[in-house]
């Protein structure tokens, strides 16, 4: 079968980061009043769907793959673009503060292009199934990692009359769609194919902390987290249980679009980089022989680096780890910050000062409305973040995404304040905790951004002038300063 890949654009008024928060995706505002995805903001394709495309041109499919934000297309030219390449199906994404935007490009893809088969995946179909089966514009949604299910879909498609029976194989219908009720998640990482970067532009994505001028790839070293944070979705999105790939297949695919595709930096999008120590020493052995000048960031957990370990990764090119540490209240961290974490606080500080000892960039998470979130908690927050002077911080607000235990306990207490998808972006307050309203959890994200910035002020100038060096040398600077000239005006 001929398939299109679909990573829609964004809908108006947002920019969306679709492969972040296990792939239910974060967004930030946007001045654009039409689809598409403002050219200064950055850019990256979800990976699982890179993995899907691979496993269909394993299988004989002719693949296509359209990112449409990076190409900034508009829901019209989405639809022509479509018509052109006249696929048999259409494998659409679909995110969650996105959710009503990309169902209306789906909408319009079945209205511009009849008799297109469309499939919803993406991590948002796992609890929201039934609301997009309601819509009436997908012929089946796939729960879980598409390139477990992909090819069993498309040997139903295949049947001259896939409607006859009520349940095939994983499949079922459900208000007139295909869809597997059961979650899939891939068991076998090294069973999959390598990635394939030849469908997508990797010479036009670009990631701030890299550069606006090199070319970068994102990578999984393994997938899944065993942890259960009950606010956090990357169980649901990649797997309750972590498994990895061999580490010298993953050197072999870097190595692979270092040489081919002039790729000088890697994001691993691994959800707890550093679970298994032996694998990360072995990813960064190989790395070291086979001289590999590349940079790279991950995230991780701050329980599981240590100080001969992080030297390994700063010799092969990590050059930033982001961690979240969630709150800087110790009972709230303990509590409901961490799971796994009880009596570790202070080994959590300190391990992140370790980091930025070694010479790594240690970037920092705080979610503001956690439940029993107070002002007292926040104060302690902010007095953490003063005493570690993390350079680089995210604060967010709690998003109660639907399918966490968060969601549940929110709702059942009567804690959100709406239901709007929309909103669901990751900084927007669509819930409150027991003592905190919406406008005070907007109040505390700004004091803690606030006490911040004033706390790493000189470590800031120190940093931002040897910044200014490097880049001179390197021919980053104008560049860079454009970059963000145009970020600030957009």
């Amino acid at each position: 079968m001929d398939i299109l890949i679909l990573q829609p654009p964004s809908p108006p008024l947002m920019n969306v980061k679709r492969d972040l928060a296990g792939g239910m995706g974060v967004a930030d505002p946007s001045k654009r009043n039409r689809f598409g995805h403002d050219r200064n903001y950055i850019t990256m394709p979800y990976s699982s769907l890179l993995y899907a495309a691979g496993v269909l041109e394993r299988d004989g499919h002719k693949v296509t793959f359209v990112d449409a934000q990076e190409e900034d297309l508009d829901k019209d030219q989405v639809v022509a673009r479509v018509r052109e390449l006249r696929p048999t199906v259409v494998v659409q994404l679909l995110n969650l503060p996105s959710f009503y935007g990309d169902l209306d490009v789906m909408a319009a893809i079945r209205a511009g292009a009849p008799g297109v088969r469309t499939v919803a995946v993406g991590t948002i179909t796992i609890p929201l199934y039934d609301q997009i089966a309601e819509s009436g514009i997908v012929d089946a949604i796939i729960r879980g990692d598409a390139e477990v299910l992909l090819p069993r879909l498309l040997e139903l498609f295949s049947d001259p009359k896939p409607g006859a029976l009520p349940v095939i194989g994983p499949f079922e219908k459900h208000k007139g769609a295909w869809v597997n009720k059961q979650v899939a998640h891939v068991t076998d990482f090294d069973a999959l194919p390598s990635v394939p970067y030849h469908l997508i532009p990797l010479e036009r994505y670009w990631y701030y902390p890299f550069g606006v001028n090199v070319p970068y790839a994102t990578v999984f070293a393994s997938r899944g987290c065993s942890y259960h944070c009950y606010y956090c979705p990357y169980p649901m999105g990649f797997g309750d249980q972590i498994i990895h790939r061999d580490p010298i297949r993953v050197v072999d695919e870097i190595e692979d679009v270092y040489n081919k595709r002039g790729v000088r930096a890697i994001l691993f999008r691994d959800q707890v980089f550093t679970a298994v120590r032996e694998k990360t020493m072995q990813l960064c052995d190989e790395i070291i022989r086979r001289g590999l000048k590349i940079r790279w960031l991950a995230e991780t957990r701050l329980d599981n680096v240590d100080e001969e370990l992080l030297r390994k990764m700063k010799e092969s090119g990590c050059v930033r780890l982001q961690f979240g540490m969630e709150s800087g209240d110790e009972k709230l961290f303990e509590k409901v910050g961490k799971d796994g974490a009880k009596g570790k606080f202070e080994q959590f500080l300190s391990n992140f000062e370790l980091v930025e000892r070694v010479g790594i960039a240690a970037h920092m998470f705080i979610l503001v409305g956690l439940l029993g979130e107070t002002w007292d908690t926040v104060q302690a927050s902010i007095k953490t973040i003063q005493r570690l002077k993390p350079l680089t911080l995210q604060v967010a607000i709690v998003t109660p995404y639907p399918g966490t235990g968060l969601y549940a306990q929110a709702k059942a207490k009567g804690l959100l304040r709406t239901e709007d998808l929309s909103q669901f972006t990751g900084f927007v307050p669509v819930s409150r905790t027991e003592k905190m309203g919406p406008e005070d959890l907007e109040e505390a994200r700004v004091m803690i951004i606030k006490a911040h910035r004033r706390s790493i002020f000189w470590k800031k100038q120190r940093h931002l002038a040897k910044l200014t060096v490097r880049y001179a040398l390197n021919g980053e600077l104008v560049p860079r300063l454009l970059r963000r000239s145009l970020v600030r005006t957009a």
